[in-house]
């Protein structure tokens, strides 16, 4: 158990590694190009793609934190929808979605397409954590022993 924590904390923590640097080099080649559109490549197909990275691995790794943590009751509302996210940024960065434009619609492309889309699931990911933060910030207070 102790094995499977310290792994979902390394990948919780290299996904939002990538979930920065990419967010960084989206941002800055945008706002070096002084427009979204603009965006100069490599700079915005690099940092797409470590958004999508991190996605999946943040994604999954919160799953299995929140899966073996003890949260009690909490755990019946967070695993169904983390795991469903996880599963698909799983599905996504190894298989794909299936396009009907073409072999360039990969998730890369929708995220630079649908600029609200890519803020919405970065956020819809990095709340799969948030029943960890509500179990860390709502500890019951030590009781102390009786004294004699």
């Amino acid at each position: 158990m102790a094995a499977l924590r310290s792994m979902g904390r390394i990948g919780l923590g290299l996904g939002l590694v990538a979930l920065l640097v990419g967010g960084i080099a989206v941002g800055g080649s945008a706002l070096v190009a002084g427009d979204w559109w603009l965006a100069r490549q490599p700079w915005i197909g690099i940092g797409l793609t470590l958004i999508v990275v991190g996605l999946a691995l943040t994604g999954i790794s919160a799953v299995v934190l929140v899966a073996i943590a003890p949260l009690g009751w909490l755990r019946l509302l967070a695993v169904p929808p983390a795991l469903f996210l996880a599963l698909l940024w799983g599905f996504v960065l190894f298989v794909g979605f299936p396009t009907t434009g073409g072999t360039d619609r990969d998730i890369a492309t929708i995220l630079y397409s649908l600029p609200e889309l890519l803020v919405i699931t970065v956020v819809a990911t990095l709340l799969i954590a948030s029943p960890l933060a509500v179990a860390r910030i709502h500890r019951p207070a030590p009781t102390k022993a009786p004294q004699r």
